[in-house]
């Protein structure tokens, strides 16, 4: 969950793990998707050959997204090595053929629904439901419209007042009935496989990636220069951060990750 601004600590060149060991030792890469693995809105070659280059290398990926559990299958069966993911904020699993898999509690999409509107009625929110919410099992997600923070943190009380919580990434406002924790899902995940989570880096760049950077979860946590304009709002920050933002970020760590 978002919080509102405080002092942060120093954010890390993500520049400075090359050739260390903490980055030999990376087993998992877990990636959000919008802004981290998209430019502009999209994946470029550069970050699909990077992806496959982590594979080849032994080096697993897992897309971590605020995406509906419809989209992040279709990034599951088409993306090279990607066997499978986390939806909605960590909610559900996602496998190709096999049916998903609720992580976090089954919610009720009705119910938040009615505090979007309310949200709406109360604060003249304008709040527009995303074109993929057909596709979502467990959150209801509304168009960022590019909202500032502050607009934002005035909405996350008004909804915490209706009993729900409101988080955002750079594209999407969440409402969802518990507070979304990425990381928390991602624990799970890597203790079924096995993984330990100290051989797991995270990649970010949106406060609904905070659960990501939990300091003592994962081995390598690492948001994108995007990070840094809006740090102010992350309730748990990255150690590192990249020079580059967006997909190019994502392609900066799968290149000191892969000793290149």
């Amino acid at each position: 969950m978002q919080a509102p601004p405080c002092p942060t600590p120093e954010l890390l060149p993500l520049a400075d793990l090359r050739g260390g060991a903490r980055a030999r030792d990376i087993a998992l890469v877990a990636t959000d998707v919008d802004g981290t693995l998209t430019r502009r809105g999209k994946l470029d070659p550069a970050v699909m050959a990077a992806i496959f280059a982590l594979d080849e290398a032994g080096i697993r990926v897992i897309p971590v997204s605020g995406r509906p559990t419809g989209e992040v299958l279709g990034l599951c069966r088409y993306l090279p090595g990607v066997a499978r993911g986390l939806a909605e904020n960590g909610l559900l699993e996602v496998i190709p053929d096999r049916p998903p898999r609720w992580l976090g509690r089954p919610t009720d999409k009705a119910r938040l629904r009615a505090v979007g509107a309310a949200l709406n009625a109360e604060m003249e929110a304008g709040l527009r439901l995303t074109g993929d919410d057909f596709c979502r099992l467990g959150d209801v997600a509304y168009e960022r419209d590019g909202r500032e923070e502050g607009e934002l943190l005035r909405l996350r009380a008004a909804a915490e007042a209706h009993g729900v919580h409101l988080v955002w990434s750079n594209v999407h406002v969440h409402l969802a009935e518990a507070i979304p924790d990425k990381g928390a899902a991602l624990l799970q995940l890597v203790a079924e496989l096995e993984i330990d989570p100290a051989r797991v880096a995270t990649i970010g760049d949106a406060p609904n990636d905070a659960g990501l950077f939990t300091r003592g979860r994962f081995g390598l946590t690492v948001g994108t220069a995007d990070v840094r304009h809006q740090r102010a709002y992350f309730p748990a920050l990255p150690e590192f951060v990249s020079a580059e933002a967006e997909g190019a970020g994502f392609v900066e760590l799968a290149t000191i990750l892969l000793g290149r």
